[in-house]
Formats: structure tokens, sequence, C-alpha cells
């Protein structure tokens, strides 16, 4: 069908473009040199002009769910990026180049019967040169691997393809060169972008290729959960193809895209591409009401810790820098936002400054029970271990129960605080304003220890030289620091937990290595370093080759022991531990328990109207469920707790020193987790749950069955609830 010119557009498209526009795709690869300033007329040839009197109109074809490069909107007119490039062009060469949208094996067929003149968002492909001319490249995107949310077939490479199936859209020439070179995979083709899309999401195909268009196109499909497995091959240049026997269309086309400044291109690219990275990674699957909520933002405002480094600190001249800085600099880049840094002297006035809702975010925050009245909470971006410093003489602390009697030092207002006093009642804290003041008072014997993460208390020790303090031992909690969002905000907080979802490891990782070492190599003394470093090469080059022979047999030997240890204790489908693991693991929890008569507690925990679920949309969608509903379960968890798959659509969790009122709480907050995640089938779930708290001297199957029978209550009454035993 002949749609109208882009050019046409009247204010309010403007609006619906916004709307329409996504965080999809890779961006513009400016693949041509700066020339021309904006608005400068490109000069054609005489030849050219004529070509133009006589051709008023030269029409393009795509595919119609190809977004954002265009985008029918509901008047009839074409947006998206394709269209600005195109409408750019006109206006430089005074051509009229215009976009035709329908099914690409249709576009295909009417380009090669030349019913209409050319094709856009397309690939140089020889195959098509007997009736195609191709123009510069104009943007360039990559292939990528995608699969069903949580890769249920554990797909990462082409390799893993092989007895799997492989679905890709008729007519692509490129995914089909792809496909071709992959060895073993069972090919399936679909009619267009949704059908693949389709086939993935059913489990009727294990994989297909595609770029931020497809995962654009899912999004729309109300399919969010189709996820990037890799990334494939190099970038791959688009281009527009028109018809060749007309050579000064093709001409007039070159010279329009060369003609296009280099800040007109990057205004355009940043108008329908939010990530402005040059990489596949990472995609923010961005619906129209989240894009058009950013794109009416001007800046979030973000409270920070202004003295916890190496994490995170306001300097004397209020720049914020450290790990967490850095992070939050990668996802204000994603999301094209700019973050305003509310300034405070410390952590309490940042915490207090959230709850009165003076700012958006907050920067580093951990989840807890009081906080959940006016924060809301994106998954993790950093797990930290916690430690205790002491001083010097003190021993070594193997469990926080063995000092319980014992003063420790805590951030003020820090979540710390408030999980420490939840769990161990009869602990003695003070509040400090900072780890240094931390420390100091444990120099001076005004308290037992300070906790924090070790690489803070690391860096005050250092940074002070507190050369009479240690860190005497590790905790078994860790802190889980997420970005707290003002909690009357839930689309921030859909963004923003798409955002930290794409963080990479490798992300996080370079911003603590960054700050760690950074503060390291400041205090080291760089000529006594390298004279350690020379003292240290020479017997390093002698026990170089011996250690490369052993270690090699020893990394496969661990290697394979590792396998056959995860094979064995590890449900898997899910991932998460089996009832093997469970009775070794309670086991010597219930020691634990019985020798330093800390609280233990379990919940058990079932999905309400499984049976139906696989009778109506079959077992692939239970099981895209019950590895989501697992996967809930760990995000929730701490280190210490222990998720097991109990059998079927039961699942368990084991909270070591946990009462039973924790355990309660911990259990509905997994059940408003449950109620309010999309779990991809197009109808919410529901869960109950039974609780119970360990008894002295009781049977492990005792135990279980209390927490069971509490769950049989659960659903007696409705389900949708928590019961305790």
């Amino acid at each position: 069908m002949h749609m109208q010119r882009h050019s046409r557009r009247s204010p309010c498209l403007l609006a619906v473009a916004a709307l329409l526009c996504a965080s999809l795709m890779l961006p513009a690869q400016l693949l041509w040199a700066d020339s021309a300033e904006p608005n400068t007329k490109v000069v054609l040839t005489d030849a050219e002009q004529a070509f133009l009197r006589q051709h008023p109109s030269i029409r393009l074809g795509t595919d119609a769910s190809w977004e954002p490069y265009v985008i029918a909107a509901a008047d009839g007119s074409i947006l998206g990026y394709d269209a600005d490039i195109l409408e750019r062009v006109n206006a430089l060469t005074g051509a009229n180049f215009e976009l035709v949208l329908g099914r690409w094996n249709d576009m295909l067929e009417a380009a090669r019967e030349r019913r209409i003149d050319g094709l856009s968002s397309s690939v140089v492909h020889d195959e098509r040169r007997d009736y195609l001319n191709f123009s510069t490249p104009y943007i360039s995107s990559r292939k990528m691997l995608l699969v069903a949310g949580g890769n249920p077939a554990n797909i990462r490479s082409t390799q893993d393809l092989a007895g799997k199936t492989l679905v890709i859209q008729r007519g692509n020439l490129a995914d089909e060169k792809l496909a071709r070179s992959v060895a073993g995979a069972k090919l399936m083709l679909g009619d267009g972008i949704e059908d693949t899309i389709l086939a993935v999401d059913r489990g009727e195909a294990d994989a297909t290729f595609g770029n931020g268009a497809t995962l654009f196109a899912a999004n729309r499909l109300d399919l969010p959960s189709l996820e990037v497995a890799t990334g494939l091959g190099e970038p791959m240049d688009q281009v527009f193809s028109v018809r060749n026997d007309w050579p000064e269309a093709l001409s007039i086309l070159n010279k329009g895209l060369a003609a296009i400044a280099q800040d007109e291109r990057l205004s355009i690219q940043r108008r329908w591409f939010l990530n402005t990275r040059n990489d596949p990674e990472p995609l923010l699957a961005l619906n129209a009401e989240e894009r058009s909520y950013l794109l009416n933002r001007d800046h979030l405002r973000l409270c920070v810790d202004p003295q916890w480094m190496p994490y995170e600190q306001l300097d004397d001249d209020g720049h914020y820098r450290g790990i967490i800085a850095d992070i939050h600099d990668a996802l204000a880049k994603r999301l094209n936002i700019r973050l305003e840094i509310l300034p405070t002297a410390t952590w309490a006035e940042s915490l207090q400054a959230a709850r009165e809702h003076r700012c958006d975010l907050l920067s580093a925050a951990v989840e807890t029970p009081k906080r959940l009245s006016f924060l809301s909470f994106t998954p993790a971006f950093l797990d930290v271990p916690l430690v205790v410093a002491t001083r010097q003489e003190q021993p070594f602390i193997d469990s926080i129960l063995d000092v319980s009697d014992k003063t420790f030092a805590m951030i003020r207002h820090h979540a710390l605080e408030e999980i420490f006093r939840r769990r161990y009642p009869g602990i003695q804290l003070i509040e400090v304003e900072n780890p240094r003041t931390g420390l100091e008072a444990v120099r001076e014997g005004r308290v037992f220890g300070f906790i924090d993460t070790s690489v803070t208390i690391g860096y005050a020790m250092r940074k002070y030289q507190l050369i009479d303090v240690k860190i005497a031992g590790k905790l078994e909690e860790r802190y889980a620091l997420t970005v707290g969002v003002r909690g009357d905000d839930p689309l921030l907080l859909s963004i923003y937990r798409k955002a930290v979802e794409s963080l990479s490891t490798q992300e996080v990782d370079q911003a603590v290595s960054r700050w760690t070492s950074m503060e390291t190599v400041k205090e080291l003394d760089r000529p006594l370093l390298f004279k350690i470093f020379g003292a240290l090469g020479v017997i390093g080059l002698l026990l170089f080759y011996r250690d490369r022979v052993m270690s090699g047999y020893n990394r496969r030997l661990q290697e394979a022991n590792r396998q056959l240890e995860v094979l064995s204790t590890t449900d898997q489908l899910t991932g998460v531990a089996n009832r093997h693991k469970f009775v070794e693991i309670m086991t010597q929890e219930i020691v634990r328990a019985e020798r330093y008569k800390s609280a233990l507690s379990v919940i058990i925990a079932d999905v309400d109207h499984f049976k139906t679920i696989n009778d109506s949309l079959g077992h692939d969608a239970g099981d895209r469920v019950l590895i989501a509903f697992a996967q809930l379960f760990v995000h929730k968890s701490r280190s210490c707790d222990l998720v097991v798959r109990w059998g079927g659509e039961e699942f368990l969790m084991l909270c070591p020193q946990t009462d039973l009122e924790s355990a309660t709480q911990l259990a509905e907050l997994l059940r408003q987790r449950v109620a309010e995640s999309d779990f991809g089938i197009g109808r919410p779930i529901t869960s109950s749950f039974g609780v119970a708290q360990y008894r002295a001297s009781e049977d492990i199957n005792k135990l279980i069955t209390r927490a069971d029978s509490a769950l049989y209550r659960a659903k007696a009454q409705g389900r949708d609830r928590v019961c305790t035993a």
C-alpha cells in the first residue's frame, strides 16, 4: 500500500512519534564523513535534474514491522529513522523519495517487478544486483541470537544450535546465509518478524536471528521475555536499494546522504535510538509509555551517600565519584537522561530526602521492610560481602553469634542496621556517620567491631593509615545493592529495572576494578613496589613453567568434579538446588542452630492452579513459569539462603538465622512479587506459602510436614496467601 510522505506530519504526530519510538536498535554507526553544513542544497547535474522532473516520486518499499526504522502512524503517515533520513535527503536534493510499507516478501517481489522503485532498510546482496543498485551505507546494526526469556535451551552461541530448531524470516537473505552456516540446526521459516517471535515464545523454535527491531516488535506484542543470547559477527551495513536502470536516482540519493551534517545525523539518531553506544548490547526493551516518560523529563534527581568510598562520595568540589557513580553514569547513558545530584552531608540526610520525594532515585539502596513504605527497588546491580573489623589483638571471628554480646558500630541509617536488629534482637549497635569514625571507635576501644563491606573497610584502613585494626571475620550476610526508586512512580521503576538488568558483569567489574586499584596504587610506595616486583619476578620465572603444566591438569580435574557436583545437586529445569542438596545443607544448618541456639525457618511455596497452565497453554509454558518462579526466589534470597525445587510446582527456601516472623515477612514479600510479575503467558500468576520455624531436636521430615500443612491451609483458605505452622 502507498503511504503518505513523512514530510506532511503535523505537530501532534511528533507526539505520536515520541510515544512510538524505542531504545532497541544498535545505534547508527555514522559511516560517511562530515561534509555540508545543515540546509546546504546539493548541486545536481543537468541529467539528475532532468531525471527528477521525469520522476516526481521515487518509492522505496520496506517491512511494515521494521520499527523504529519505519512506524506507521494512525493517520497514515510514516515516522521513524528511515523516514527522517529520507526527509533530509529530499530537502537537500529536491527529490521525493517516498516509503511504501508492507510485508517484506511482497516488497521484494514488487521491487523485482518494478512496481516500486527500490527498497529501504536493505542489505547489499549480489543476488539482487540484476535488478537493484545499492546506496552508501546509512546505518549499521549487528545481528543477534535471540531466545526465549530465561534461555531454557541454554543457547550461548551458534554451536549450541546443533539439534535445535532455528526460525528465520522468509525472504531475509542475510539470515538465510547465516542459517546455512550453522551446523546441525533444524531450520523453520516464518512469514514475518511476528511469526518468528511467536515461534520462539511458544517453544516451537529454540532461537531466531534478529536485532533491535525484533526486540521492539516483541515488546509491542507484549512478549518482552525475548532476550539476547549473544551477538553475531561484525556489524551489518544497511543501505537503500534503487532499481538499477535508474543510475541518476542512486547518484541523487548518495549525494543527499553525504550532505546531511554530522550534528543533524546525531540528532536523528538520538530521536529514535535511545542507546547511543556502538555495540549490540545492552538493548533496553522500553515500551512507548516508558520512552515518552523519558522524553518528557529534563533530568532525574539522585540522592547518594556522600562519604562511602570507594563506592561513592561527593568530593570537595561536589563531583560525584566512585564505583556506584560509574554505574549510574552507565545507566544514565543508556537512558539518555541527565542525572542531577542532590547534595547532602550524610547518608541519613539522603535517605530523608528520598522519604520526602525530593529525589527520584537513591543511588545504592538495600531493600528492607521499612523502606518499602516510600521506595521501590530494582534488581541488585552489586552484591558485596560484609565483614567485621576489630583491633589487631582480637582472634578470628567464625560467626557473629560468637560475639553477639559485644558492641558494634555501623553507618547511621544504612540498611545493615535494620537487618541486624531484626535478625539479632539482642545485639548492641551504635551509629556512626562514616567508615572512618567507625574504625576509629574500634581503635579507641569504644566498640568491639565495625561492620561494613570489605572494600569500604579496606579503603578506609589504607587511606587513614589505621594499622592497628584488622578485618577479623567475614559475615554470612551480604549487601545486595539496588537502585531505590521513589515509591509513587511505578513507570520510573519499570524503566530503571530494565536498565539495571541490562548491565553486564564486565561493566560492573570494570567499575569495581577501576576504583579499588586506583586507590590501592595511591597508597603504595612506588620505589618499594618496584623492588618487590623485581625480587618476586626472579622467583616467578623459575616457577612459571611448572605451574602452567600442573595447573592445566588441575583445572581440568576440578572442572570435571564441579560439573558432576552440579549435576547431582541441581534441578535440571530451573537451575536451583534439588532435594539431595537440601538434605545436605539442612543437616549442617540444624547442627549450627542447635549449637548457637539460633533461629532456622523454611518456606514452602506452590504455584496456584499450575495444572490449568499446563493443560491450556502446554508444558513449555508451564516450564517457563517454573523457571521464572525459581529465579524470582533466587533474586530475593540472601547468600546464606537455599532455594530448592521440592517437586512439581513446589519450591522451598531454607532460611538460616531467621525466625518465624521474619520468614513470614519474606514469604509475604515473595507472594506480592509473584502477583506483580509478568510470567509471559498472558495471565497473572499467584502462589500460596507455608512457613515453619525449626524446633529444638526436631526431625527434618517433621519440620517439612508442618510447613506443608501450613501451605495446605493457605490453599484451603482461597490461595494467594501465607500461612504459618
